[in-house]
Formats: C-alpha cells, structure tokens, sequence
C-alpha cells in the first residue's frame, strides 16, 4: 500500500481573528485529510490482522511469504507512522498514526496490508495487468445485468474477514472504541460515513467542510474511494476482472434505474419494493446524526434500519446534459478560494454548488442525490443506496 501521513493544520487557539485567507488554506488543507487516508490504506481502515487495540498503538506489518510486506520478493517495507505535528482531539489526525506505530509501504503497483495483492486496477503476478472496463448499465445484456446486481448483493451481504469497521460511543474515549468485521460493501461505505464526521479540535466540532466534499479534494477523493469498492468486490467475488457499472442520467426525462429491472422501484414512503433485490438491504452507520459518536447501530443487520429512496415524491428538477456540457466547457479545474461554491471552478460546478447561471444552488452531483430523495440525499450514509454507486461512477467518467 502506499502509505501518505495525513495531517490536519490545526489553528492557534490563542485567540485573534481568523483572515479569509487562512481559512479558505484550512479549509482545503482539512479536505485532502482522508483522501490521503484512503490511499494509505486501500481504502479499508483497519487490518482484521492488527486489531487496534486503543489507547494503545500496535504495529501492522504482517508477513508475506516469510517476510515482513513481503520484503524479501521485494514487494515493500515496514515504515514507522509518522505522528501529527500538531496533535489534536481528531484520531484521524496523521492517520493511521493513533491506531499504528508501522505499516507496510508498498513498492510500485503491489498493494494490501501486507503488499501480498495489487495496488487498484492492477492485477496479475506481478501487478501489471489493467484490464477492467467499465460500462453504461443499459449497455448490459439482460444476463449481465441480473449476474451485476447478484453480485452486488451478494459482496452486501458476505462478510469480508480482512477488514474492520469500527464503533464509539465517545469519540474522545477511547474506551468505547470497538472493532468488528462487516460485509465488504459495508466495510466500503463506511469509509464515506467516516469522512464525512466533524473535525474535533480544541473541544470544538468542525462543520465547515469534510473530507470528501466541498473543496478540490471532492473528485480525487471519490475517485479512490470507487476504485476501493472494485477492488473490494473484486477480493469478494475473487475474479480480478469484475469492474463496476456506471448510469448515465443525463439525457433521461427522469430516473431511469429506480425501478426492478435495475437498482429498484420506491413507494411514497421510500420503502423499495418487494420485488426488487434490493429491498433487504439495511444501512451501516444508519443513525449518522450524532458528532461525537462513531456508527451507533446493530451487529446484526436484521437490527438496522432500511435504506430508502423517494425518486418521484421530491419536488425538485432533475440535472441534465446541458448543466453538464456547461461544466465541461470551464477552463479551470478549480479556483481560490477551494471552498464549496466557487465561480468559474469545474469542481464546484460539476459537484453542484453553482449552476450554469451563476447562482448558489445545487445542480448536477448534489442535485441528483436530493432528486432521488430518501438515503441518497443524507451525505453521511448515501452509499447505503446501491444509486450511489452508479450515479458517482458518471461522476468519475
């Protein structure tokens, strides 16, 4: 893996005013924090192998073929976690330095905890093969569509035993950390509810960004992130070759995947239907709304609360190709301040703070989540809805 300390600049709470400057720095500085978290750590947390064991750090460089991340075949190194310079209340500060004192740092496109497997989209002996293509959803032939959503469910609700989840009924107790397995597209999901959760600093909880939205770190971020989900159902289905499917909204007068046939049909209460796969789907950190606490919720999935989606029953516009067109024709990647809504910026305009207008509102990727209602429109836990996957992965195209 490639291992990245992270690090959240923290201000001096010596008193003084704050200069726009710096918090628009801060606020970009704070975005990039679990971006390079994910990448440290393939996107999945916690190595079931090395348990955290809180307050305590622990080292985490298992064995691969008789040496340490496989060393010895030349696959990486054991590398001491740097710590934060400026420590704070936030554990993911300097991630993963409160929970590891080593990890495994891996060379070129060799991956895992241990280095034993591929870096993302890479397969093969020796980690060189990239084969994976991805494809509009209707481009499936009615066999591979109903094979895709098998598989799916079937990595929703197959544990993975490489990878912790983690609970805390007090962010800053580590007493009440807890670590247990989960399924590997929860394991996945998880990584969004956590960085989405405040910044604790100085006692205070942090709202003005996360670490996945709201600043340049939005498109790198999710990016990494659905590449960790191919990966994951890749190791769950045990076939390098499985790549993900996308569903390209913008030219359709509404939803045309809520329904059966794809990822299923809503009632006026945001239930899914019977008949659909996906009605039995419960949501991993369901009840998100509580700062200092960490994925509250039932070990056993019949004790969690259902994913819902309320496509057809929000009154609001659905986003279309010309929002889309507009945000590919800015010539800027994006533009200071690197905050939310940022004129001229295609990171803001694609993320949808600014509209082709020019006006604060949402459009194209917040858009469509408040469009389809229910969990997609509740940032912690949107992943929950399989409508997640496919719209982001347009997003990503």
């Amino acid at each position: 893996m490639v291992m990245l300390a992270c690090s959240i600049i923290c201000r001096n709470s010596g008193g003084g005013e704050e200069t726009s400057d710096w918090a628009a720095l801060e606020m970009l500085l704070l975005s990039v924090v679990l971006l390079m978290c994910l990448a440290a750590t393939d996107a999945i947390l916690f190595p079931s192998i090395c348990p955290p064991n809180l307050p305590n750090r622990v080292p985490c460089c298992p064995s691969y073929n008789g040496s340490a991340c496989g060393y010895d075949l030349g696959r990486g190194r054991c590398l001491e976690v740097p710590k934060p310079k400026y420590p704070s209340m936030d554990e993911r500060d300097a991630f993963p330095s409160a929970y590891y004192t080593h990890m495994c740092v891996c060379n070129g496109n060799y991956g895992s905890y241990d280095c034993g497997g591929c870096t993302f989209n890479r397969n093969g002996p020796n980690c060189d093969l990239q084969n994976i293509v991805r494809r509009e959803a209707r481009q499936l032939t009615p066999t591979e569509l109903t094979a895709y959503l098998a598989k799916l469910h079937y990595c929703k609700t197959k544990i993975d035993p490489d990878y912790l989840i983690m609970q805390a009924g007090n962010r800053l107790q580590a007493s009440s950390y807890q670590f247990f397995l989960d399924s590997y597209y929860n394991g996945w999901c998880y990584e969004h509810y956590y960085a989405t959760k405040p910044f604790l600093n100085n006692s205070r909880e942090i709202y003005i960004t996360n670490c996945a939205h709201g600043s340049t770190a939005f498109l790198t971020w999710h990016r990494l992130f659905l590449l960790g989900l191919e990966n994951s159902m890749q190791r769950c289905l045990r076939d390098p070759s499985f790549a993900l499917v996308y569903c390209d909204w913008q030219r359709d007068p509404g939803c045309a995947f809520c329904n059966n046939q794809y990822f299923g049909a809503n009632d006026a209460t945001g239930f899914i239907s019977p008949l659909s796969i996906f009605s039995g789907w419960r949501s991993v950190c369901g009840n998100f709304d509580h700062a200092r606490t960490y994925c509250l919720m039932g070990n056993c999935m019949c004790e969690r609360q259902p994913f819902r989606r309320r496509y057809g029953y929000v009154d609001v516009p659905k986003p279309n190709k010309a929002d889309v067109d507009y945000c590919l024709s800015l010539g800027s990647l994006d533009r200071a301040p690197y905050t939310a809504a940022v004129n001229g910026s295609f990171r803001s305009c694609i993320e949808g703070w600014i509209n082709r207008y020019g006006q604060q509102t949402s459009t194209i990727h917040n858009l469509w989540h408040v469009y389809l209602g229910g969990t997609m429109s509740q940032v912690p836990i949107a992943c929950n809805d399989p409508m997640f996957v496919c719209h982001h992965l347009l997003i990503d195209k």
